[in-house]
């Protein structure tokens, strides 16, 4: 029997929704009051509604070795706090950063190229983790892409093939390949070349949108799976097209 088993027989209709429990492993308390920073789950989220593939933030654990610990919201008195700074969110930042460095060395050979555009600079947006790896959207002055990061041991993808993610707004291809000081990233293009953007401050709030609703339900459950749209996106509408492919 695991701990989470132990803890109330394996029948989550036993917790109530402010039912705060503890990871087994190194415990990291999730508390519904807070929710969950690193994976993007909202306050007030209780635990039995978490995704099927959320993990421990901190040590990555299944939310099966998770142990009640009360019957309510977390105290300052809590005899292991919530870690301030899980390891989950140092391991989100330093990605980003290293996207950052990556994409700014090659920015120094594409600088010369017709389809840089010098009114723009380099961002990575909303990076977080999802059931695939770690995702978000990378803005440069050539190109603006959805981009995912796998887990280390995602089984080796070929350069150049491409295949179907499904997100909450529907499937969407994404083609793998390799950077250096990265490793291997599977990229979605939203915009190339980047000519339609003379403000980086505009550009970055088209990929936060394209990012809410890339992660949002269609508004109907018969809906055809929509694809992104640059149009759209820059005429304010919601970033997607139900009679084009993937941009």
């Amino acid at each position: 029997m695991n701990t989470f088993e132990s803890s109330f027989g394996g029948n989550s209709s036993r917790l109530d929704p402010d039912s705060v429990l503890e990871c087994g492993v190194c415990w990291w308390i999730y508390d519904p009051a807070r929710g969950d920073e690193t994976w993007q789950v909202p306050a007030g989220t209780a635990f039995v509604d978490l995704p099927a593939h959320w993990r421990c933030p901190n040590c990555d654990t299944a939310q099966e070795q998770f142990m009640v610990v009360r019957q309510g919201a977390a105290t300052g008195n809590d005899a292991h706090p919530r870690p301030q700074q899980p390891a989950g969110l140092q391991h989100i930042h330093e990605r980003e950063q290293q996207l950052l460095e990556a994409y700014r060395t090659v920015s120094e050979r594409m600088r010369e190229l017709p389809v840089y555009n010098e009114h723009l600079d380099i961002r990575v947006v909303g990076l977080h983790r999802c059931e695939q790896g770690l995702l978000g959207v990378v803005i440069t002055p050539w190109c603006m892409n959805l981009t995912l990061l796998p887990p280390e041991d995602a089984p080796a993808r070929v350069e150049g093939t491409k295949r179907e993610l499904a997100f909450p707004s529907g499937s969407y291809t994404f083609i793998a390949g390799q950077l250096a000081g990265i490793g291997p990233l599977e990229s979605c293009s939203l915009f190339s070349p980047m000519d339609e953007f003379d403000d980086p401050e505009v550009a970055q709030l088209v990929a936060s949108h394209a990012l809410e609703e890339l992660l949002r339900e269609p508004a109907t459950a018969n809906a055809a799976t929509p694809a992104l749209s640059r149009r759209n996106f820059l005429r304010g509408g919601s970033g997607l097209s139900r009679d084009k492919p993937p941009a």
